[in-house]
């Protein structure tokens, strides 16, 4: 996918920002050794405000004690619009900057439309 397709950062295609339509993700993130607390309280932090938002249909995310600091999640939005207005929010933007150096290699998402 070219980055004329994609929007921050190449993260989120720009199809699914202009859906007006349910979007969702799921993806996986995994905690550098030694950082899996502080990314489970990064992810706890933001849980609860997300959940709150205009448009946030579910939001959630696991883990397994298997693989100690892997964390996957789930997410879904009324519409491409509100995806966009969540990863925009303040509190959004403090924990992409926080937990840069906590994450092991690239997090990993993938977006979906639901079947109609």
């Amino acid at each position: 996918m070219s980055t004329d397709d994609t929007t921050l950062d190449g993260l989120i295609p720009a199809a699914i920002l202009a859906s007006d339509t349910p979007v969702a993700a799921y993806g996986y993130v995994r905690a550098k050794a030694g950082g899996e607390g502080r990314m489970l309280g990064e992810i706890q932090a933001i849980t609860g405000l997300t959940r709150k938002e205009d448009g946030c249909e579910q939001y959630v995310w696991h883990t397994t004690p298997d693989q100690p600091g892997a964390f996957a999640f789930y997410e879904r939005w009324s519409s491409g619009a509100h995806l966009l207005a969540h990863v925009s929010q303040p509190f959004m933007q403090t924990h992409f900057a926080a937990i840069v150096g906590l994450v092991e290699g690239e997090p990993e998402a993938h977006w979906l439309h639901p079947l109609s």
